[in-house]
């Protein structure tokens, strides 16, 4: 009747992690945007406007889509395989996304 208690488990716990990971992108952001403001190029960007990076919008905007829609696949998908590998497509655009905002002067 009942599924399996164990990949209810695993479920639950996947569905942990996909959360923690999603709420956490936000503190991470901190360090990572103050390590993109002590590059050399940075404050001649921000004063004068010369030699800001070159890293297009859509970057930022589509990585954290693609973050929140495989968050949201692990929160609704009842699948283990699917969370799993919707959880990993998560971990890859977050990283992705703190990737883009060190190197935003660079």
């Amino acid at each position: 009747m009942n599924a399996d208690p164990t990949a209810a488990q695993a479920t639950r716990r996947l569905r942990k992690l996909a959360s923690i990971s999603a709420f956490s992108i936000v503190p991470a952001s901190i360090p990572a945007a103050l390590m993109a403001l002590t590059g050399e190029r940075a404050g001649r960007c921000i004063t004068y406007g010369e030699n800001c990076g070159s890293n297009p919008g859509w970057l930022y905007q589509g990585s954290l889509l693609l973050a929140g829609l495989a968050w949201l696949t692990v929160l609704v998908v009842p699948r283990k395989a699917v969370n799993r590998s919707a959880l990993g497509v998560q971990l890859a655009a977050e990283g992705a996304f703190l990737m883009a905002v060190v190197t935003t002067y660079a």
